[in-house]
């Protein structure tokens, strides 16, 4: 059988392939990473800054909250077939980096977010340097802080400190059911870890396009879903709601 393509094509189609997203440092190629809380539902015009509804009809009121962004890292689209067969054909070399410090597709430093910050305001997360290529998702993933986390001086000031060292998210606030229902006292603090993968509108980088930035929302008023009277915020896996609360990134030129 004879091959589809002649000796030249294939050298050619190899080094295309080899151009797609990967690990390879561009100079001048740059992606800013950012983060902002948000509402995800409307809210009457009595409600205080940070009171809502969740979706169990508990009343809840944040006092403090912290949570913790692990990492971020960008995934490129998925290849097509012909593409992935190129690519284990190509000499050049296209191993992935997962989880260390020299991946240009991943931001490591963690930090810790506030919900005393207002909506809308920018957080900075850091800039990637990525291969030029197409991306198609962003992995985010929430865990416990390590010492070098970025905000563990701020969550540990004000009246009522949080070391966030070791912890993936705190929460002080009221509960109560429905409107009429008496307000009472909750602190919760998890340990645990999610991940979750959002999708990209395409984010392309290249020589054309050398700059890009995204603004990741997280909708906080999400956070005690599954919360009732039956249900204290201990029992319900919290850190999975402020992953599912991760809104799809805007994307524009920064």
């Amino acid at each position: 059988m004879r091959s589809l393509l002649k000796p030249a094509a294939l050298g050619a189609a190899l080094l295309s392939v080899a151009g797609c997203g990967g690990t390879d440092v561009q100079e001048g190629l740059t992606l800013d990473l950012s983060l902002i809380t948000a509402r995800a539902r409307p809210i009457s015009g009595a409600a205080g800054a940070r009171e809502f509804m969740n979706d169990q009809g508990t009343r809840a009121v944040l006092t403090s909250g912290f949570v913790t962004l692990g990492s971020v890292e960008l995934l490129p689209c998925a290849e097509v077939g012909w593409k992935r067969f190129l690519r284990q054909l190509s000499p050049v070399g296209t191993a992935w980096a997962h989880h260390t410090a020299t991946n240009p597709l991943r931001m490591d430093l963690p930090h810790v977010v506030s919900l005393g910050t207002a909506d809308e305001t920018p957080i900075a997360l850091g800039t990637l340097r990525p291969a030029p290529g197409r991306y198609c998702h962003a992995r985010l993933t929430f865990e416990p802080a390590s010492q070098d986390a970025e905000g563990l001086a701020a969550a540990a000031q004000g009246d009522a400190p949080v070391d966030m060292v070791g912890r993936s998210l705190h929460l002080r606030g009221t509960l109560a059911t429905g409107q009429d229902g008496e307000p009472q006292p909750f602190e919760v603090s998890f340990q645990t870890r999610a991940t979750v993968d959002v999708l990209l509108e395409w984010v392309t980088l290249s020589e054309a396009q050398p700059h890009a930035a995204l603004v990741f929302a997280l909708s906080w008023d999400t956070w005690l879903d599954g919360v009732n009277a039956e249900q204290p915020p201990a029992n319900v896996d919290l850190v999975g709601n402020v992953a599912r609360s991760v809104v799809p990134p805007t994307s524009a030129a920064p």
